[in-house]
């Protein structure tokens, strides 16, 4: 019985290392955990366009510049400017500040927590794989104190709830979430 039981002990912890190996070896997973192809070695990200008029003058390169660095940070991908192998492009499609929670204070309703959300709509080409193509809208959101003014934001506030965004679009693409 303990010959069984140290047998069963050495297989449980012996048998996901070696699944690790093999799929690590072959290029379809990662310690990121992208599933990218093997054959695919580029990706092309174009401008996301703000197509609200909403929010900072720098919006667009922000979340840009996100996408650019996170997918250069979480993959071998090489990022070029045309047709990669994996293609992206988007538009900002909301950006709003808007009450999140009511509450009453003798007759007047005030906001005690104001919601700013990020909206993009993506469009995603698999050249070499093209039944993983979508068209698709990702919508993150955070909440403020109501003293907040959306002009009081900080650049790193909204990087960051940009930055939460990309990461939900990199799962999409690369990681099949």
């Amino acid at each position: 019985m303990t010959l069984k039981n140290n047998f069963r002990r050495l297989l449980g912890h012996t048998l996901p290392l070696l699944l690790l190996l093999v799929c690590s070896s072959c290029g379809i997973y990662s310690f990121t955990g992208t599933t990218i192809s093997p054959d695919i070695k580029t990706i092309s990200i174009q401008t996301i366009e703000n197509s609200t008029g909403e929010g900072p003058s720098n919006l667009t390169q922000v979340v840009t510049n996100n996408m650019i660095d996170y997918y250069r940070r979480n993959t071998n991908l090489a990022v070029v400017q045309d047709e990669g192998d994996l293609q992206l492009e988007g538009r900002i499609v909301s950006f709003t500040y808007s009450p999140a929670a009511i509450q009453r204070e003798g007759q007047q309703d005030l906001a005690s927590l104001n919601r700013l959300t990020l909206g993009v709509q993506v469009r995603f080409v698999n050249v070499k794989q093209p039944e993983k193509d979508f068209d698709q809208t990702f919508t993150i959101s955070q909440d403020f104190p109501q003293n907040v003014e959306i002009t009081q934001l900080s650049t790193a506030q909204i990087e960051q709830l940009s930055e939460q965004l990309v990461v939900d679009i990199f799962n999409k693409t690369v990681a099949d979430w």
